[in-house]
C-alpha cells in the first residue's frame, strides 16, 4: 500500500509546482503588461510635446519673420538728405 501513497504525493508536488509556475506567469504577463502600458503611455505623451514643440517653433519662425521683413516691424526711417543735394534740386 505504499505505491498509492507515493503516486498520490507525486501527483499532488507535481499539481502544486504547475500553480507555482503558473501563479509566477501570470505575475510576470502581469508585470510585463504594466510596463507595455507605461511605454504606450510615455511614447505618446513624447509623440504631444514633440508636436507642440514644432507648432512653437513654426509660430516663433513665422513671428521672426514677420517682424523682420513685415511692414509691422521696426519703424522705417526717413532717408538721409544731404544738404549740398537738397539745394540743387531747389
Amino acid at each position: 500500500m505504499e505505491e498509492p501513497r507515493d503516486i498520490d504525493q507525486a501527483a499532488i508536488q507535481e499539481h502544486a509546482r504547475r500553480t507555482v509556475e503558473q501563479t509566477a506567469l501570470r505575475k510576470v504577463r502581469k508585470t510585463l503588461d504594466e510596463i507595455e502600458q507605461t511605454q504606450t503611455v510615455e511614447r505618446r505623451a513624447l509623440r504631444k510635446i514633440v508636436i507642440v514643440c514644432v507648432i512653437l517653433a513654426l509660430l516663433g519662425a513665422w513671428f521672426y519673420w514677420g517682424l523682420i521683413f513685415g511692414d509691422r516691424g521696426m519703424p522705417k526711417q526717413t532717408p538721409l538728405q544731404v544738404p549740398g543735394t537738397a539745394q540743387q534740386k531747389q
